[in-house]
């Protein structure tokens, strides 16, 4: 299961281009799209660097499925 953004949280840290999420994606997994940031879910690789470095903590990788 890949990441999973939470819409409501999300404020687009670092702007409308390149939120934070998006720069630290070893994977080019987190994208913004239509003005909001997605998850490609086959590029997702379930590493959570998007989720630790999220000030809204609005990015979550279930525990189980984490891979470092």
């Amino acid at each position: 299961m890949a990441a999973q953004i939470d819409p409501k949280k999300c404020t687009m840290c670092g702007g409308l281009i390149q939120p934070l999420c998006v720069e630290i994606c070893p994977d080019t997994a987190v994208r913004v799209q239509d003005s909001r940031v997605v998850v490609t879910e086959f590029l997702c690789e379930d590493c959570n660097e998007c989720g630790v470095v999220c000030p809204d903590k609005a990015i979550s990788v279930k525990v189980d499925t984490v891979t470092f």
